[in-house]
């Protein structure tokens, strides 16, 4: 019996968490579930009048994404889920998964340098492309921190682990990734 497959794409907000997601999703033909992308819908039809709403929108953002990624797990169904999982909360969900349901987990960091996040993230919410509902941390300390501390760390199960330099968007670097994850998927029984 086959294992369904969960590609877990992580990394640093800035990363290229999302561009690699999707063209993951395209070119592997897998369902993706993506934080920000429940978030926004849910910014979008209740709104984000102050920071403390937003944030309770992010915190049901989260049980969405996970209850998503239950249900395609528990109906056998290979899929992507993407986002910033910061393993000192995600590490107890994915651990309570592996404890209700068999599955592979693949997961993908994306890493690009400090000075990239940071153009990037900043990049995105003086263009517009962010979601003016998100919480804008451009300048907190903290955040900057956090960043410039070093690579996201693993979340803490048993899974396949790849590391991606995503300084360099382009399509050739993201179909050598979704062949490298067809093996990957291949060689998992």
């Amino acid at each position: 019996m086959n294992l369904p497959i969960v590609v877990l794409v992580t990394g640093h907000p800035g990363s290229g968490k999302t561009t690699l997601a999707k063209a993951l999703a395209q070119a592997l033909q897998l369902p993706l579930t993506g934080k920000d992308q429940i978030q926004e819908t849910l910014l979008d039809t209740l709104g984000w009048s102050t920071e403390e709403w937003a944030r309770k929108l992010s915190v049901a953002s989260w049980a969405l994404l996970y209850q998503q990624v239950e249900r395609l797990v528990c109906s056998g169904i290979d899929q992507i889920v993407e986002s910033t999982f910061d393993p000192r909360y995600a590490n107890a969900q994915w651990a309570s998964l592996t404890q209700k349901y068999s599955f592979r987990l693949i997961q993908i960091r994306c890493e690009a340098r400090v000075d990239v996040l940071i153009t990037r993230y900043q990049e995105r919410i003086a263009n517009g492309t962010r979601h003016p509902g998100h919480i804008d941390r451009s300048a907190d300390v903290a955040f900057l921190d956090t960043i410039r501390q070093g690579l996201m760390a693993w979340i803490d199960i048993e899974s396949t682990r790849l590391s991606v330099n995503t300084a360099v968007h382009s399509k050739e670097n993201y179909a050598t990734i979704a062949t490298s994850i067809k093996q990957v998927m291949a060689n998992t029984e």
